[in-house]
């Protein structure tokens, strides 16, 4: 099962969205891509070493891209994570 994150205003975190990750590059906010939802004692996340689940983010510095991961504070949103655009839906 696939953990339910949130940004926020409270609404799911999904793969495909695009975000503000609360990062700052040359005065502008910098932008990514949600990549992965990583399940808290999955193979993902002994892969990237954080048992407790979290997000893996594409975040665009400029002409380069770098990969951020996030946990979970003591709840699961965050902040800094800003919806810009929903990634579409199957079916939708």
């Amino acid at each position: 099962m696939t953990p339910r994150f949130h940004y926020y205003d409270g609404s799911p975190v999904r793969i495909g969205d695009r975000i503000y990750t609360g990062n700052v590059s040359n005065g502008k906010a910098v932008e990514g891509v949600v990549e992965l939802i990583i399940s808290p004692g999955s193979e993902d996340a002994d892969a990237y070493s954080c048992p407790e689940g979290g997000i893996l983010i594409c975040e665009q510095w400029g002409d380069n891209q770098s990969l951020l991961l996030m946990t979970p504070p003591d709840g699961i949103e965050w902040e800094d994570l800003v919806l810009i655009e929903r990634s579409p839906q199957p079916g939708n």
